[in-house]
């Protein structure tokens, strides 16, 4: 830490001196251009010292430009939305990471955090207002969350926010998180540093000297990328110049004497071995339905080795997610299908073996239809489905009770099947959704199949996300009995 350079109470003399440095320092600041100009030297202890100069960090790029880089690490998703939140204009980009539960959890809620302030008072941020949120209105605030390094077993994510007002000016902060990857706990790149080394290192940043600054409380630097040689780059709010932030490297030797325990261990943590994570299906990755529009695409009735494929490839070159609740009849006809479906990544459900009115069975008979249909998909999959579809809609409380396993209806029928022509009901979808509804197609019309393409880009158009059943109720229990249409709002 930074010795005292007076002993003893403050004098009148003392006090003028802090009164003409300080606007000295911010003058010299402001003025220097792109080369950040240094405050008078301050006397730092003997495992404090910098190693290079600080240097203005340019503005971020745009967000396109930041979508087009790949997410940078094994596992890793990208996510991108716009929304009009209040009197701002948001554009976020934040990238997930399978096996990282911590992590993704912890940048929802941050994300989640801004949106609620931006919000109008008494309000909270919902879906609905990242649809049609093309027209630029207020200020212009980016918002992203990505990874900056990727080594041994550590991740370091940045989280950076540019709120920008309609004159070109306004404010930037940034904040690193350091996750391990083997046991996905998540810290701050602030627990990097030794309390102690913090005001020295922020008067080097800001050309403040500590003494000088004092008494104004010193805020710890919250960006830190600690690099596996061992140099700490640490950027921060340039004062005087908003909008602006300095960055500054330290090498390895001054980084070592300023690391925290867990700053070591972090840097422990960059130079071992890594092993990678298991897969997940991409029906059951990570997607936050109170942060982002959703709706769950659902087919019943196949497969159909005709049309079930054509679907396929239509889903997949959308890059969007569905559901399909096959009967067991044609999974035992279409065994190949039903695992093709699977091994794409879809989700299944069961949708009952010979597709009969529940409410006009007895439990046993119900219970029967549930069972075979399982066994059906079982062989053909490998995998047992956790939900069901009742054909019709049909389900009283005796089959609520039978089937033993979570209802999903849906909060938008389509009436393809009735209609045969996407004219009719691509439009009415499109009339009817709302973000966390499911809709109801039939994957074995094929006039359905020949409406999905204009379907599924106009959703993606107003800023859907299309995911699975199973995503979109991600964080919500799914209890055996209950009928659920669509995900219910944040409470």
């Amino acid at each position: 830490m930074g010795k005292r350079l007076w002993h003893g109470s403050p004098s009148v003399g003392t006090a003028c001196l802090r009164f003409l440095l300080v606007p000295f320092c911010l003058v010299a600041l402001v003025c220097g251009g792109d080369s950040v100009a240094m405050a008078p030297s301050v006397v730092l202890g003997p495992h404090e010292r910098v190693s290079s100069q600080p240097q203005v960090v340019p503005m971020p790029p745009p967000l396109s430009d930041v979508l087009d880089q790949p997410a940078g690490v094994p596992g890793g998703y990208a996510m991108a939305m716009t929304a009009q939140v209040g009197a701002r204009h948001v554009h976020a980009s934040w990238t997930y990471v399978d096996g990282l539960p911590a992590l993704n959890a912890q940048m929802d809620s941050w994300l989640l955090g801004l949106l609620d302030a931006a919000a109008p008072a008494g309000g909270r941020y919902r879906p609905a207002m990242a649809l049609n949120a093309g027209q630029h209105q207020g200020r212009e605030m980016t918002v992203s969350a990505k990874p900056v390094q990727a080594k041994g077993a550590m991740l370091v994510v940045r989280e950076q926010v540019t709120d920008t007002g309609p004159d070109g000016t306004g404010a930037i902060r940034s904040a690193t998180v350091y996750v391990d990857a083997a046991s996905g706990a998540v810290h701050s790149g602030t627990e990097l540093l030794r309390p102690e080394a913090i005001p020295a290192l922020r008067a080097r940043m800001t050309g403040i000297p500590a003494d000088i600054a004092a008494p104004a409380p010193q805020e710890a630097p919250t960006d830190l990328v600690l690099s596996p040689a061992g140099e700490l780059t640490v950027t921060a709010g340039l004062p005087g110049r908003p909008g602006q932030q300095v960055a500054m490297t330290m090498d390895a030797a001054d980084t070592a004497a300023a690391l925290s325990d867990y700053g070591r261990q972090a840097l422990g943590q960059l130079n071992a071995a890594a092993a990678p994570g298991p897969a997940t299906s991409p029906a059951l990755r990570h997607v936050n339905c109170d942060l982002v529009p959703c709706a769950a695409l659902t087919y019943d009735d196949g497969p159909d080795a005709r049309t079930t494929p054509q679907l396929l490839d239509i889903l997949r070159e959308k890059n969007a997610q569905a559901t399909f609740f096959m009967t067991g009849s044609n999974t035992t006809a279409n065994p190949a299908t039903a695992r093709q479906v699977a091994e794409a990544g879809y989700a299944i459900g069961n949708h009952t073996f010979s597709h009969p009115y529940l409410t006009k069975l007895s439990p046993p008979a119900v219970r029967k239809e549930i069972e075979r249909t399982d066994a059906a998909i079982l062989a053909a999959t490998g995998s047992t489905p956790a939900t069901m579809r009742p054909p019709y809609g049909a389900a009283d409380a005796a089959v609520q009770a039978a089937v033993g396993k979570p209802l999903m209806i849906w909060a938008v029928d389509s009436l393809d099947w009735q209609s045969k022509n996407p004219a009719a009901f691509v439009p009415k979808v499109l009339k009817e959704i709302t973000p966390g509804a499911m809709v109801l197609m039939h994957d074995v019309q094929p006039t359905t199949i020949s409406g999905q393409q204009e379907l599924i880009t106009s959703l993606q158009g107003q800023g859907y996300k299309l995911v699975s059943v199973p995503q979109l109720f991600e964080g919500i229990p799914l209890l055996p009995g209950h009928v659920y249409r669509s995900r219910p709002a944040r409470q």
